[in-house]
C-alpha cells in the first residue's frame, strides 16, 4: 500500500505540481520547504499510509496565502 501512495505522489510531483511538475512556470507556489507533497511522502515512508496522510493533511491545512516562507522538515 505504501508503494502505491508513494508512486502516486511521485506522479503528482512529476506532472501536476505547480512547483516542480512538467507544466511548472518556475515560480515557487508552496510556502513550505520541503513542499507538502514531499513532506507527505516522507511521512508515509516513515510511519505508514494513514500516519503520512494525516501528517500531510495537517500540513496542507496550515497553508494559507498570507503565510511567510517556512522551513518545516518532516520530524517523526
Amino acid at each position: 500500500m505504501k508503494k502505491i501512495f508513494i508512486f502516486l505522489i511521485n506522479l503528482y510531483q512529476k506532472f501536476l505540481s505547480p512547483d516542480q511538475g512538467a507544466f511548472s512556470s518556475g515560480r515557487k507556489y508552496c510556502v513550505f520547504e520541503p513542499s507538502c507533497s514531499q513532506y507527505t511522502k516522507e511521512a508515509i515512508e516513515h510511519g505508514g499510509v494513514l500516519y503520512g496522510l494525516m501528517k500531510g493533511g495537517a500540513r496542507i491545512a496550515r497553508c494559507h496565502p498570507w503565510q511567510t516562507k517556512l522551513v518545516d522538515p518532516f520530524r517523526p
